[in-house]
């Protein structure tokens, strides 16, 4: 179910639907954090692939956009908060919140320390980060500042690989994700 196009915070209207920098559909709401990096992101809706190749129960750009132009009509400052009938992109990718149960110290030694781990503890030091919020930063296949830092000097085209792992909360990145040009 789709449910509401906008909310309200503060006196002033917000999209409910947007798009992360992976292509995936998050919802927002009042409930979520204004500061978060996706301003009041509380949901992942539909995963990129899924709208890509939808399962019937998968809501898509489409039904969105479709049940924009339908409520337009009844509620005309709605096309305000989706300019062009489109869904707004952000610069980063969808991080569910997750209460921060370590200190930041902690959490910032435990990340200096996981390209140096073996396998088996990288995995158990990644679950616990998870449990803290922060986790890994997805695979871009493009270069995003926000998320990104070159490695290198020369032309930096995408397609782009990981060269170190960058770790992010739904509130900050941590380290930026290191990368080259495939």
């Amino acid at each position: 179910m789709i449910g509401d196009l906008f909310f309200s915070s503060n006196g002033n209207p917000y999209p409910a639907y947007v798009l992360d920098c992976l292509g995936n559909l998050v919802r927002c709401s009042g409930e979520g954090a204004s500061d978060a990096l996706i301003p009041f992101s509380v949901e992942l809706v539909s995963k990129a692939a899924d709208l890509l190749n939808p399962f019937p129960w998968t809501i898509t750009i489409e039904e969105v956009v479709s049940r924009l132009e339908f409520v337009a009509e009844a509620l005309p400052h709605i096309s305000s908060l989706y300019p062009n009938g489109k869904l707004r992109q952000a610069e980063h990718p969808f991080v569910i919140s997750v209460a921060l149960k370590e200190s930041l110290a902690v959490v910032e030694e435990a990340i200096s320390f996981f390209p140096t781990l073996p396998a088996e503890q990288a995995a158990m030091l990644r679950d616990k980060l998870g449990e803290n919020g922060i986790f890994e930063i997805p695979l871009c296949t493009t270069f995003n500042a926000n998320l990104h830092e070159a490695v290198g000097d020369g032309i930096f085209l995408p397609p782009i690989e990981y060269v170190s792992a960058g770790w992010m909360s739904n509130m900050k990145v941590y380290r930026k994700a290191l990368v080259r040009s495939a």
